[in-house]
């Protein structure tokens, strides 16, 4: 491209008059040149300089090349990465108002562009990144939070349910399916670079981070479920003076049995109202032999789907709408959620509540190492009906789980059935 230049400046016989202008950014003090080129927007590139000599030398070398690229019809656009990606996310937010279940979606991506793209990217031009330029920011990425630049950070803020809350940042590297999730809002920042013209779709730079290694999702034992259930009791009967204390171990409590006992993901279970539990009414007075209730369920951007819950997760349905009645004086109404806070307002995570049993119950960690959370009773839920003899079939497990046979395959295969354990014991054998 230099010898382009050259050969350019040899035909004008001359200095080029300077058709772009310097300038120095008020965010960064980094130095930037625009100008105009008939049948184009303006073009606002940085320079990634504070050197002012430095910045007119560059400044002068892009504009020759942009305009000669613009002749010769291979300029596929000028915009900047992190202009593109907030454009990006703005997209999501207005995806979201249209569509309310891909808020969550949104607010992560906006996080992810935020903390980690924009940083590493800048306002470098889209085209100008490449597949090896992908590479290097998966290798910074990886490494963020443990000897990158997060390391020394203790913090970060987070907004939920409209409040701004400090949390402690954890020094790990990032897992090859964080990453894997994460790159597909860098493609989606790409993406919307060709929607906008700026790029062409060959030109997209490929990220392939090759299959996630499968991992053994933690579950819970029926013993070790039983032993949380016992002490979360003994916690609530700790706390009868405080009472939003005590509506909260209440609620921690419900919680538990509904998820271990329905298999619904947690997402799930905090978008339901009372409206989305058919036969409630009809079954608080209805003896536990006779009560039937479907629950219509939605999260993870499916679509509403019905499904049956076990007899046994009827304790926790009714333990919630008697509580609820107990903390507002009234019977829930179809459209008042099912899981709410102190005052009534819905929420989107017990994991504060849970981590604090969990500890008290030492089951922070399964023998793996791996991490129990509120996703556990839906792991747990769905191993104890493989294990149940004869087992529950996987085609039924997966439609009334809201999953596919093959995700029933891949995460559950380890879950033996107690007959077929026999055999494989060779008690059969004696």
């Amino acid at each position: 491209m230099l010898f382009l230049v050259m050969m350019y400046l040899m035909a004008k016989q001359g200095k080029p008059k300077s058709n772009y202008t310097v300038f120095k950014r008020s965010d960064s003090g980094s130095y930037g040149v625009r100008f105009t080129l008939a049948g184009h927007p303006q073009f606002r590139i940085g320079l990634g300089t504070d050197d002012q000599a430095e910045a007119h030398e560059k400044a002068a070398y892009i504009y020759m090349e942009t305009k000669i690229r613009a002749e010769n019809g291979l300029l596929t656009g000028n915009a900047s990465f992190d202009k593109l990606a907030c454009d990006y996310i703005d997209l999501l937010f207005e995806e979201a108002k249209l569509k309310p279940k891909r808020l969550g979606h949104a607010k992560h991506a906006k996080a992810t562009v935020e903390r980690y793209f924009i940083p590493y990217f800048g306002n470098q031009t889209i085209s100008t990144i490449h597949h090896h330029d992908l590479l290097k920011y998966l290798d910074w990425r990886k490494v963020f939070w443990t000897t990158g630049d997060g390391k020394d950070i203790e913090f970060e803020n987070h907004e939920r349910a409209g409040r701004n809350l400090r949390m402690r940042v954890r020094h790990v590297e990032a897992s090859p399916s964080t990453l894997k999730r994460e790159a597909s809002f860098l493609r989606g920042v790409f993406k919307h670079a060709v929607r906008e013209g700026h790029l062409k779709q060959g030109d997209i730079p490929k990220l392939e981070l090759g299959r996630v290694p499968v991992t053994k999702r933690p579950s819970f034992t029926k013993d070790q479920y039983q032993k949380l259930l016992m002490l979360s009791e003994q916690r609530i009967a700790e706390v009868p003076q405080n009472p939003k204390l005590l509506y909260e171990r209440f609620l921690l409590n419900n919680f538990i049995i509904i998820a271990a006992e329905t298999g619904m993901r947690p997402g799930e279970m905090f978008n339901l109202n009372w409206g989305h539990i058919e036969g409630m009414k009809e079954a608080i007075n209805t003896p536990m032999k006779e009560q039937e209730i479907t629950i219509l369920a939605y999260g993870k951007g499916r679509r509403p789907e019905r499904f049956i819950p076990k007899r046994t997760s009827y304790d926790g349905f009714e333990g919630q709408y008697r509580l609820f009645k107990t903390q507002f004086g009234r019977w829930p109404g179809k459209d008042d959620p099912l899981f709410c806070n102190y005052l009534g307002k819905r929420i989107g995570s017990l994991n504060s509540s849970l981590n604090s049993l969990l500890k008290a119950a030492d089951l922070l960690y399964d023998p793996f190492g791996e991490k129990y959370s509120t996703y556990s009773f839906r792991h747990s839920y769905a191993t104890w009906q493989l294990q149940r003899s004869p087992p529950v079939s996987i085609y039924w497990l997966a439609r009334n789980m809201r999953t596919s046979i093959e995700m029933i395959e891949k995460w559950y295969s380890d879950a033996v059935p107690e007959d077929q354990a026999v055999i494989l014991r060779g008690d059969d054998e004696w």
